[in-house]
């Protein structure tokens, strides 16, 4: 369980759609631990964010999408994923 955020954490409920993010924490109990894990959204995994809007958040995750209430969405806190450059070296 995370209670301080990082320079580049933010809600789950706070990132737009489109963008891929990281997970990295959660502001919650074993419970809610034991829910997210249950739906594949451990610590570490990359998810897009399909959908964000007042009430409901639709993230991509395993080729799959999973639903989230704007409550628990606020729990899960996640980072940006930076995509790797090509290397200008390499022809």
């Amino acid at each position: 369980m995370a209670d301080a955020v990082g320079p580049l954490e933010n809600p789950l409920a706070e990132i737009p759609a489109g963008r891929r993010v990281r997970i990295t924490g959660y502001r919650g109990g074993r419970m809610l631990r034991a829910r997210l894990l249950a739906m594949g959204l451990n610590l570490g995994r990359e998810v897009e964010v399909i959908q964000n809007n007042r009430g409901l958040i639709i993230v991509g995750i395993n080729g799959g999408r999973v639903a989230l209430g704007r409550g628990i969405s606020q729990k899960i806190l996640a980072e940006p994923v930076v995509p790797l450059l090509p290397d200008p070296r390499s022809g």
